[in-house]
């Protein structure tokens, strides 16, 4: 019996391991960024808290499912120069599989030429990955307590890192994540693997009070299709934020974000999907709140206003 699990638990980590997105992905891409690029970490006016959730198909039964979190700020700054610190934190769900992911993130901001910061960011962590065999259907239910306890330990040193330039009408990013590429040893293509994302966004002035927030976001695992999303904002005083959303192979998303109390945002996304899984699985929901520790601007904050 003891055997035979082993052989299953392999069959079963080598899918979980060998398909190509193994990262969660995210609607609201410009407002969780840090989540894909800790080069991000530190640009912030001050210390700011994220939380969120993403219920992918939330009709179907064992469907993905996300939360997450962030925290960071600066640390030390010198005229345009500063440091930034942080965290990061995934747990993600999808059937009887799941993992639990954490991220100490560290970044340097610097002052280029004409106007533009360019910071570089690292971050190490760790991932867990777990089975629950008690939601899997097996000929025999009398499972060996050291084949479960087995299932639950397997953890995996993590490193990610990212570039990002900015000013305060646009930005560019580039970042590697997982790309120490851990292996579980005896697991056939048992790896994890690097994901590349590249991401673009900019803001452009329709009025005194409306901005324009085209975002563009280039995920790629090797021996996989890229997967492309776009956004496209309309900011009213950078107080409503509201839009559409695509990703190729997906469907559209209705994009809202909301500042309150000069030290709260919340935002959410609604995702319809337009392929097969939407006859089964049903719409996918994600929200966000932000939490500042300051409110306003402060006229040291280099801001870039697409990313914000």
């Amino acid at each position: 019996m003891r055997k035979a699990l082993l052989i299953c638990l392999s069959i079963l980590l080598s899918a979980t391991f060998a398909k190509a997105q193994q990262l969660p992905q995210y609607t609201w891409f410009t407002y969780n960024y840090i989540q894909y690029n800790p080069a991000v970490t530190g640009a912030t006016e001050c210390l700011e808290l994220k939380m969120g959730a993403r219920r992918q198909w939330n009709t179907l039964e064992g469907a993905p499912s996300t939360g997450f979190a962030s925290i960071h700020g600066k640390l030390k700054k010198k005229k345009f120069n500063f440091h930034g610190a942080g965290a990061t934190i995934e747990n993600d769900r999808f059937g009887p599989f799941a993992y639990t992911g954490l991220n100490l993130n560290y970044a340097y901001h610097m002052r280029m030429r004409k106007g533009y910061m360019l910071s570089s960011g690292i971050g190490v962590g760790f991932k867990q990955y777990r089975i629950n065999f008690s939601e899997m259907f097996l000929r025999q239910q009398d499972i060996d307590p050291v084949i479960t306890a087995a299932a639950n330990d397997f953890v995996f040193p993590v490193i990610n890192f990212g570039l990002w330039l900015y000013k305060n009408d646009r930005f560019y990013g580039i970042s590697l994540r997982q790309v120490n590429g851990a292996t579980v040893d005896g697991v056939n293509e048992g790896r994890l693997q690097t994901h590349w994302t590249f991401a673009y966004g900019r803001a452009s002035k329709l009025t005194d009070d409306i901005l324009f927030k085209p975002a563009f976001l280039l995920n790629y695992v090797a021996q996989s299709r890229p997967s492309i999303e776009a956004q496209a904002l309309l900011s009213y005083k950078e107080k409503v934020a509201f839009g559409l959303a695509g990703r190729t192979g997906s469907g559209l998303s209705a994009l809202l974000k909301v500042d309150f109390l000069g030290f709260l945002t919340a935002a959410y996304a609604y995702d319809l999907t337009l392929s097969k899984m939407r006859f089964e699985g049903g719409p996918t929901h994600e929200i966000i709140l932000g939490i500042r520790a300051c409110g306003g601007d402060s006229e040291s904050h280099s801001r870039c206003a697409a990313y914000d």
